[in-house]
């Protein structure tokens, strides 16, 4: 089984040493999600807040950044769709 890296970026650079085995990418990815959304609720219920640029890179045994994951893209954001369905409805006045 493939072993990988999960190297987090947030207001600290922090290289994962250990790395975890898992079956594929799409695993490792998955893992990445449920680590970052942790992070970020970890985050919320301590400081109030979260810094969407964070993002862990996935690295393979070779080094290589096999995939980036934005803590943005781990969650969905109501206040955004409220503010682009208000200018939607202004542009339709």
């Amino acid at each position: 089984m493939p072993l990988y890296y999960f190297d987090l970026h947030n207001d600290l650079d922090v290289d994962d040493l250990e790395g975890k085995e898992l079956p594929d990418l799409n695993a490792a990815i998955a893992h990445a999600l449920c680590e970052a959304l942790h992070m970020i609720q970890a985050s919320v219920a301590d400081k109030g807040r979260i810094d969407l640029r964070h993002h862990i890179d996935i690295r393979s045994e070779a080094g290589e950044i096999l995939y980036v994951l934005h803590f943005e893209d781990a969650v969905n954001s109501a206040a955004t769709r409220f503010v682009l369905s208000r200018a939607s409805a202004l542009r339709s006045v």
